[in-house]
């Protein structure tokens, strides 16, 4: 069983992939399929789902500053 921050992390992880998939125009990819079990997984452990949404938004916007132009 995933700990509180362990499950936290996954949340935001599979967010950050889903996002990123959208951005490259993969409607299908599989990392859309792991949101919402990883979400869920993560608000079972007591994770509020405005902060995993806040730092993965924080995260891939830091990804997409340190990418631009690539």
């Amino acid at each position: 069983m995933l700990s509180a921050s362990q499950a936290r992390e996954a949340a935001i992880q599979a967010i950050i992939a889903s996002q990123k998939a959208d951005r490259a125009g993969r409607t299908n990819d599989p990392a859309h399929r792991k949101v919402v079990p990883a979400i869920d997984k993560a608000r079972a452990a007591g994770c509020n789902m405005h902060e995993l949404s806040d730092e993965a938004d924080r995260r891939y916007g830091q990804w997409l500053i340190n990418n631009a132009g690539r």
